[in-house]
């Protein structure tokens, strides 16, 4: 029994062995590649006559232009114009003959995440990207693994609708009532009387909706009827919805609210394009029970 005990206590040593030789050949691996590809990096920029700052991540850049231009925040709808290529010049990828590439800040890990944000919008940047911060050691066509790579950025937009909707009120000295997490902000321009409506009640309500560069895309205002809401329904979109179960009869108020709670990406064409925050001016006339 003993002897069983013993074979099986070595047994387990051994394999502990062989996992920390593993792992310790992996590390060692890694780091080989890691040196690899600074060499090589460090041989490029030299050969080519280019100073280069190094990111904190490892990646080499410049940037020329604009520095007042805005960065990516979480959240922002990205568009960039690129050229991939390896550090011999085959190029690899490339969007500046095409459609640019897009992709939600916060969304995606690729590259773009990793140099992006090295820049402000409106400049043009180019990026000495080590095999850790890129493909690793996955083998792509024209592209050995553990490859460095360069990436050069012709332009990029950032478009952020929080900071569109932000700037609006700013420019406009509006007095925002409640801003709520969905994006939605509530300015109350008139009191109402009475109570708020309960769920079920219909709402008349009167409405302009308008496009933050002032554009008015539709209005019941000169019209004889009124539009009915559902309180706790979805009688319209959610922005609009949620705004107006937050009033009172004869009450008046400026809705203002992000597409993610409007028309989203694509709009509602031909008169609001995708992507675009609404304003809704509204009065509450009446309230029913249908």
């Amino acid at each position: 029994m003993k002897n069983i005990k013993s074979l099986y206590v070595l047994g387990l040593f051994a394999i502990v062995v062989l996992l920390s030789s593993c792992l310790s050949t992996i590390v060692l691996e890694n780091d080989e590649i890691v040196k690899q590809n600074e060499t090589k990096i460090q041989t490029y920029l030299s050969s080519q006559s280019l100073s280069f700052t190094k990111a904190t991540n490892g990646i080499y850049y410049t940037a020329v232009g604009d520095t007042s231009g805005r960065v990516m925040t979480a959240g922002d709808t990205v568009r960039v114009q690129y050229t991939i290529s390896r550090l011999d010049g085959v190029k690899i990828d490339s969007s500046v003959t095409g459609k640019p590439f897009q992709f939600i800040y916060g969304n995606s890990t690729s590259i773009f995440v990793k140099t992006l944000p090295l820049l402000h919008e409106s400049q043009q940047g180019s990026f000495i990207i080590p095999s850790t911060q890129a493909l690793g050691s996955q083998t792509f066509p024209n592209l050995p693994a553990n490859s460095p790579i360069r990436l050069d950025v012709k332009w990029f937009k950032t478009y952020s609708e929080a900071a569109y909707i932000d700037n609006y009120i700013l420019a406009n000295k509006i007095a925002v009532t409640a801003k709520y997490s969905n994006g939605l902000r509530y300015i109350r321009t008139q009191d109402g009387t009475g109570d708020y409506m309960a769920s079920g009640k219909i709402a008349k309500v009167k409405y302009t909706g308008k496009l933050l560069n002032g554009f008015i895309f539709d209005s019941n205002v000169a019209k004889t009827d009124t539009f009915k809401i559902t309180i706790g329904g979805s009688s319209a979109i959610t922005g609009f919805q949620r705004g107006v179960e937050l009033m009172k009869v004869g009450e008046k108020a400026t809705l203002i609210f992000p597409s993610s709670i409007g028309y989203g990406t694509t709009g509602s064409l031909p008169k609001i394009p995708g992507e675009s925050p609404l304003i809704f001016d509204v009065q509450v006339i009446a309230v029913s029970d249908n």
